[in-house]
């Protein structure tokens, strides 16, 4: 699997039409008003994943996503006109190309906020929102007012980090799905908040279910 630093994040094809990586296929699906934003590296420690709303925790007591144990490039898909927000909140692992998607859920929305977090990062949140009273205060509430719509690494005082983003046009539930390379490796992970044109992102169903 190629690491996710090398993706190719351009209006140009950086692989044949047949064979497009994530970012080629998201930018060209949701068209040349978007620009990508790059935050960082990420690593699920555990393997697993929640699709959470970062101030209020929803969603943290859904069943998790199992996602690859490597780092992972945190990515957005910014839409400027007319206004500053984000499309796509992405985990990408690999540049390979993908050859087919499943749903992986729905991140649900309630601050007009989203993340990606692990059970500890959930854990170290909560316990953030007991000492400081709610996740409305300190340097993390601050951190979402400076750096909104991202997406950026949120850091907690405790070194605690996790992929967060502004979510597009409003609260709701919005649809995650993971992409697969020709060997069956998950090389990206990503919740969509904008549609394309009338509709979501619909990449061709892999013929057998990947755990």
């Amino acid at each position: 699997m190629r690491l996710a630093t090398t993706l190719c994040f351009t209006l140009l094809p950086c692989l044949s039409s047949a064979e497009q990586d994530f970012g080629q296929w998201v930018q060209t699906n949701l068209g040349p008003g978007t620009d990508f934003s790059y935050a960082g590296q990420w690593v699920a420690n555990d393997g697993h994943v929640f699709g959470i709303g970062p101030l209020t925790l929803f969603g943290a007591n859904r069943a998790p996503i199992s996602v690859p144990t490597t780092e992972a490039a945190v990515i957005g898909l910014n839409q400027a006109d007319p206004d500053e927000r984000t499309a796509i909140l992405a985990l990408v692992w690999s540049d390979a190309p993908f050859v087919c998607g499943q749903d992986a859920g729905f991140i649900g929305v309630d601050t007009g906020l989203a993340a990606f977090a692990t059970a500890s990062e959930i854990a170290a949140l909560e316990k953030y929102a007991r000492d400081h009273g709610d996740l409305y205060a300190g340097t993390y509430a601050e951190q979402i007012d400076s750096l909104y719509p991202g997406p950026f690494l949120a850091e907690l005082p405790d070194g605690t980090r996790l992929p967060l983003s502004g979510s597009g046009w409003g609260d709701g539930g919005y649809p995650v799905t993971a992409l697969f390379d020709a060997d069956g490796d998950m090389i990206a992970l990503f919740a969509q908040f904008i549609t394309a044109g009338d509709d979501w992102l619909t990449p061709p169903t892999c013929t057998k279910r990947i755990s």
